[in-house]
Parts: C-alpha cells; sequence; structure tokens
C-alpha cells in the first residue's frame, strides 16, 4: 500500500497573524528573562576585593568653575515607538549576546560638578550605578565614536580567520576624514581591521570592513558596495535596538556627520558596555600604537587618538584602558573612555565639548571624582 500523503494545512491570515504575535511575545519574554537573570549575576559576582590605596592627584586636570552653561537647541528625544509585534520574530538573532545591564537614570548623583561639556555620563559598571549625567538623555551626535558599535557588529558577524579586502567602497570615504591609509586591494585580517578602525579611526577602513561583513550578513558575494554598506548599518541598528539603545540610529559605519546618524550618551554607555563583552574589541582599544602587517605585505604603524592613553601627553591618565574619540563639527568634541582602578570599570562618555582640551578636562576630572567615590564607598 502506498503511504497516505499529509495534506499542507493553509493557515489564514489571521491564524498567521497569532502565530506571529504569540511567537514575538515568547521571544520578548525570554528577552527580560535574560536582562534580569544578567542583573542578578552581576550583583552577586560584585567584586568586593580591595586594592592598596592610591593617592588621588587632582592637580592633573583643571578645576572647572561654574560658568554660563552651552546650548545647541538640542531636544530631550520622545520615546521611541514599541516594536512591532513581530518585530523580533523577524530578526534572527541569537538573544544570548545581548546579555547587558540596562543603566538608569535619576534626579541626583553622587559627583556634583560642572563642566563645560555639552552631555556626559560617568558609570560604575561592578555597582551598576551612574556616578553623574548631564543631559544623558538628549539626542546629540557621536562622531567617531560610533566605530564601538561597528567594531562590535563586525566581531558579530565574521569568523576569526576572515580577510578583508578593500574594494570600490573606499570611494564612500571623505578624503579629508581621519584615515587609516588603506588602498583599494590591501587585504587585512580581521585583528588588524578592528586596529585599524580603533586607534587611527580609520574611516576607509570602517567602510572597507561594513562592505565585506555586509556581504557576509547578506549571505552574497555579488551585491553592490553601496547595498553592503547599507546590509551592515542596518545590522548596526537592529544591534543598537537589541541592547536597548532605543534613541540611536546610525546612517554609516564612520560616523561622518549625517543628521539622521544620532545617539545618547546614555545609549552609547550601553554600546559600550556591549562593546565591552568582547576581549579583541578591548585589546585593541587599549593600544597606545602598534605596527601592522597587512595579509597583502604592505606595512604601516598607527597611534591611537586616545590621548588618555599615550604616556608622553599631557592627558595621560595611567588608569585609562580605552575607548574611542570622535569630532566633527556638528558633533565638537567627544571621548568614550574607560579606566579600571580599585577592581572597578568605570566609564566616562563626553561629548560636545566646544574645544579638545575642555574634552580631556572634562574627562579627567570626572575619572578622578568617580574613583574618589568608590573608594570612599568601598572604604579602601
Amino acid at each position: 500500500m502506498g503511504k497516505k500523503r499529509k495534506k499542507n494545512k493553509q493557515l489564514s491570515s489571521e491564524a498567521k497573524r497569532r502565530k506571529r504575535k504569540a511567537a514575538a511575545a515568547r521571544i520578548r519574554a525570554l528577552l527580560v528573562l535574560v536582562l534580569v537573570v544578567g542583573t542578578v549575576f552581576g550583583v552577586i559576582q560584585l567584586n568586593k576585593s580591595i586594592e592598596v590605596p592610591l593617592t588621588v592627584n587632582a592637580e592633573n586636570y583643571y578645576q572647572i568653575t561654574s560658568e554660563t552653561e552651552m546650548t545647541d537647541g538640542s531636544e530631550k528625544l520622545e520615546d521611541t515607538d514599541e516594536l512591532s509585534e513581530n518585530a523580533f520574530a523577524e530578526l534572527d538573532v541569537d538573544l544570548s549576546k545581548y546579555k547587558i545591564k540596562q543603566p538608569k537614570l535619576r534626579s541626583e548623583y553622587p559627583i556634583d560638578m560642572i563642566i563645560r561639556s555639552e552631555y556626559a555620563i560617568v558609570y560604575d559598571v561592578q555597582a551598576d550605578e551612574v556616578l553623574f549625567a548631564k543631559n544623558a538623555d538628549q539626542k546629540c551626535y557621536p562622531a567617531s565614536t560610533t566605530k564601538i558599535l561597528t567594531s562590535s557588529v563586525l566581531l558579530d558577524n565574521v569568523p576569526e580567520d576572515f580577510q578583508f579586502t578593500a574594494g570600490d567602497e573606499l570611494d564612500f570615504v571623505n578624503p579629508e576624514s581621519s584615515l587609516a591609509h588603506i588602498s583599494k586591494g590591501n587585504i587585512l585580517d580581521l585583528p588588524t581591521t578592528i586596529d585599524a578602525i580603533m586607534l587611527p579611526s580609520g574611516n576607509d577602513a570602517s567602510y572597507m570592513a561594513a562592505a565585506n561583513a555586509g556581504r557576509l550578513i547578506a549571505g552574497s558575494d555579488t551585491i553592490l558596495p553601496e547595498k553592503a554598506v547599507e546590509t551592515f548599518v542596518d545590522e548596526m541598528n537592529k544591534t543598537a535596538m537589541l541592547i536597548g539603545a532605543e534613541n540611536t540610529h546610525f546612517a554609516n559605519p564612520d560616523g561622518f556627520h549625517d543628521d539622521n546618524h544620532y545617539t545618547t550618551v546614555l545609549d552609547m554607555l550601553k554600546i559600550t558596555l556591549y562593546a565591552m563583552n568582547k576581549p579583541q574589541l578591548m585589546e585593541s582599544a587599549g593600544k597606545a600604537n602598534t605596527y601592522a602587517t597587512f595579509v597583502s605585505g604592505e606595512q604601516i604603524s598607527w597611534e591611537n587618538s586616545n590621548k588618555l592613553l599615550h604616556e608622553y601627553s599631557d592627558c595621560y591618565y595611567m588608569y585609562a584602558n580605552g575607548m574611542k574619540t570622535g569630532m566633527t563639527d556638528q558633533a565638537g568634541y567627544c571621548v568614550v573612555a574607560t579606566a579600571r582602578r580599585f577592581d572597578h570599570d568605570v566609564i566616562c562618555i563626553v561629548f560636545g565639548a566646544k574645544a579638545s582640551d575642555i574634552r580631556w578636562n572634562d574627562t579627567i576630572a570626572l575619572l578622578d571624582a568617580a574613583f574618589v567615590q568608590i573608594r570612599n564607598r568601598e572604604g579602601i
């Protein structure tokens, strides 16, 4: 006897909608559970070990006096629309990657300080506490600090042995922007590409990475560079959404100014927390300089634009270990700085400074104040 064939049951459009809605609800519940478990685990594992106390030197930065604060007409972002009922179902993502804390703003903070930069936030990772905030939920432009997410998404989507070939996507790069001096036909491995993005802040490296990774994400080696870069930037925005950076939208992989390329320092804090879970990115961001050899044979040296890492710099901060600078006329001078002391990691984000010195002075002052708070709280 022949086997009976099963009839394919056709679902009505209403049944399909209910099915998608149920799947989305299950995934949202899973995401909430992951965030709760991650937060509880972080509290349980809070490192209480004590270092030998070190003297806080308050003479390495200017004393900030009360001045008229600058404004540029930035406005607080309205709450974004909630995700569509089947948004998570439509995204083929591994939710286990998105275990990050969700820092909360409040009305008062332990650090009471006047700074001249327009936007700032300071966060103690181990204590899961915002220590200082200024205009933290207001729209601002990230400039090249965008590359923190660029590098994170790159590491999410390419294998360790992947080789990047520079092509026509380099035509999209503004020749007056910061460059890693990559030329068409150059071939770089993954660690060198991350260095090229993070140290000299190479916009050329960012576009090369985006085009190559975009083809992997799209599953096609033949799509044009413009479409490949667009695919990668879409992935950046999906990742930002999933880690809670809901007031962020990126239009390119390098941070070159675009009115539709924006964030908040609170969202950038969430992006930084996500990046800190990637050892390869953190290793790169902590290098003061490096000497690189491309797979295709070219050799080059790069210096990190983060002055906090350079011992010869008057902005050197001995506890700093990353992460990224940025500057455009619209964004002002920006920095995402990470530092470790007393077994605590502190993230200090300063955006919208009117001059480079203001950026560094505000950052160093806030980092010192943060470690004073930690030392006093821990009784070190």
